[in-house]
């Protein structure tokens, strides 16, 4: 992995190359930020880096030739110690064992990092355990601790590293890496980026999950006849859904992506940037008027927050495109 293989980061990079450029490589760096959006793999690209034996100190690019780069990119780098969570938690078991890896001279008398991810994880008792070496840190030896949940770190934990923010991408950044890596799944990039909220693994997640596309033709089904719909047959469609605040946040996603491209239609015209391009034939026969089209998206906006403020996943649903039907037929 290689600096340059990493978009949308440049600031957090940038930070991390000052450091190896005047030798002042922090002894424990924690990288902060959304999930997917490139922390794992900046720490993969610094871990090969510090351990090169040829880098380009120029451009911060590593060789990937020589036998520590080779060992690095196949994962089997004896100086780079991986640690994932073990089910919900990092245990301290799991920060033991690790410790007593780090305390053992490196192989090649290089770097010896530490990578552990999701470290908001940790225990209480992995936290304090962890504590005590990064307090007293050996020689040539780096800690880079990731996580999506900063505010459940330990202040003790938070003191000892060097904070470096990641941010979410852009749509068109996370649009262009999904056409290099997904060319077949054009007709879906659109769709997925827009719901990915500048996470690259969501997108992913989104690309995989063959539920939420079936859930979506549903829905979508759903909405094109929702002025015909009656109360009853929306809540019994609503009945699926009960209690699953994952799919039901999906739905109200994909609820305000459809309105929204109807909105575009309606006042625009743009048709080259809606998202459903699959659904553009019913998005144009719907003939809704701007005004009410913004109160809908209020209606879908209101309850994304009320889902996020632990309201009952179905009734958030029911009350959301009962409203809609109301708008829809005013």
């Amino acid at each position: 992995m290689q600096f340059s293989e990493i978009q949308g980061q440049e600031k957090a990079i940038h930070i991390l190359q000052c450091a190896i450029q005047n030798s002042h490589i922090a002894h424990a760096y924690l990288f902060t930020g959304p999930e997917g959006v490139g922390k794992k793999q900046t720490a993969l690209a610094l871990a090969q880096y510090l351990n090169c034996t040829s880098p380009d100190l120029q451009t911060f690019v590593s060789c990937g030739r020589c036998p520590s780069c080779i060992q690095s990119i196949s994962g089997s780098h004896p100086d780079l110690l991986i640690l994932e969570p073990d089910g919900n938690s990092i245990k301290i078991e799991q920060i033991r064992t690790l410790l007593s890896k780090v305390s053992l001279r490196s192989y090649e008398n290089t770097y010896k990092v530490v990578l552990i991810n999701d470290a908001h994880l940790m225990t209480e008792q992995a936290a304090n355990c962890l504590l005590k070496t990064l307090e007293e840190p050996t020689d040539n030896t780096v800690f880079l601790l990731i996580t999506s949940q900063v505010q459940n770190l330990p202040v003790t934990i938070l003191s000892r590293c060097q904070q470096i923010s990641f941010n979410l991408l852009s749509p068109s950044m996370i649009q262009d890496i999904l056409q290099k890596l997904h060319p077949e799944r054009q007709s879906q990039i659109g769709l997925v980026t827009a719901l990915a909220k500048g996470s690259v693994s969501t997108a992913e997640n989104l690309l995989a999950n063959e539920e939420i596309a079936e859930a979506r033709q549903d829905f979508y089904n759903l909405l094109i006849r929702l002025a015909q719909s009656s109360p009853a047959q929306i809540i019994s469609w609503c009945e699926q859904w009960d209690k699953n605040k994952k799919m039901v946040k999906a739905l109200l996603e994909l609820g305000q992506l459809w309105y929204h491209d109807a909105l575009m239609i309606n006042t625009a015209g743009q048709i080259q940037l809606l998202v459903n391009q699959d659904y553009l034939a019913p998005l144009k026969s719907q003939k809704i008027t701007p005004q009410h089209l913004l109160q809908i998206l209020q209606y879908f906006q209101t309850g994304m927050a009320q889902l996020e403020s632990n309201a009952s996943p179905r009734l958030v649903l029911e009350i959301t495109l009962l409203k809609t039907q109301t708008a829809l037929t005013a």
